[in-house]
């Protein structure tokens, strides 16, 4: 059925074919014209005016993992008189003490390796009070949480014993013991997982003037040990050293005179033909 417009209106024509292809085009133009002008009438309504605020898309918050709350028992950070200090020793400061009370060991480390890395005096007062902290951290980085930039962990094969591993490795056997929670070297079989330090670079600096011995780990700092305010003078001439041994040996040679627990502590760590440097200071 067609209605088709004639002079006086409209009237039904039974020979007209709705069907037609001509007919079916029109239709399917007209719904495209539409749906076209549809959509760009909506891309106008949806872009915003130069006055208008963008949304902001705000992506889904991310899990939180807290840190974990400090587990070695120190002195909080002094920050009594900082708004007086350099900014650079202020921001310092304020971000080894955030670290400390976060717990984050490694960020407490590097930070106090940037404040001892000052220029001048800005912060030699506090500078020198942190080293204690420092290797109260390094110790704890090391055996707590074997840092694997220096701790290596290998597989004991047949034959190997302790002392094997640990010449293989440039470290001591109380090292390893340590490290594995090891009473005795007898404790080992194959196919055991064991830590050891890994090819460790120790070195010591001993100041003569100042009485204490610096142990330094790849070029850093890793902990400064007090010699006995009772003993007596260094008798080693300032220069350079290798270490034998047994450490307490060369110490007692060069009259460095450690307290029995620094003695024990070093000789796990420092091995045989070690570099020590004796200064005048």
């Amino acid at each position: 059925m067609s209605l088709v417009r004639i002079k006086y209106g409209v009237e039904y024509d039974p020979d007209r074919n709705d069907d037609s292809p001509s007919s079916a085009r029109w239709i399917v133009a007209a719904a495209l014209a539409v749906a076209v002008v549809s959509f760009i009438a909506g891309a106008f309504r949806r872009t915003p005016s130069h006055g208008d605020a963008v949304p902001e898309i705000v992506p889904p918050p991310a899990e939180e993992h807290p840190a974990p709350p400090p587990d070695i028992p120190m002195e909080p950070i002094d920050l009594s008189g900082i708004n007086a200090r350099p900014a650079k020793v202020r921001n310092l400061l304020m971000r080894l003490d955030e670290a400390s009370r976060s717990g984050d060991v490694k960020m407490q480390i590097s930070t106090i390796e940037s404040i001892r890395a000052l220029p001048g005096n800005a912060a030699a007062d506090v500078a020198d009070g942190l080293v204690e902290r420092l290797g109260i951290l390094n110790w704890s980085l090391m055996f707590d949480r074997h840092n694997p930039q220096w701790v290596a962990e290998v597989t004991v094969k047949p034959g190997d014993t302790v002392s094997r591993i640990a010449a293989e490795h440039g470290s001591t056997i109380a090292s390893l013991l340590k490290l594995n929670s090891l009473s005795n070297a007898d404790r080992i079989s194959a196919g055991r997982e064991v830590k050891v330090l890994n090819h460790p670079r120790f070195n010591l600096t001993v100041h003569k003037k100042l009485k204490s011995v610096d142990l330094f780990l790849n070029g850093k700092l890793f902990k400064r040990y007090e010699i006995d305010a009772d003993a007596a003078g260094i008798s080693g001439e300032p220069g350079d050293y290798k270490t034998s041994a047994k450490l307490r040996d060369t110490f007692r040679e060069l009259g460095i005179d450690l307290p029995a627990e620094s003695m024990e502590e070093l000789e796990m760590l420092v091995p045989k033909d070690s570099h020590l440097n004796i200064t005048a200071f």
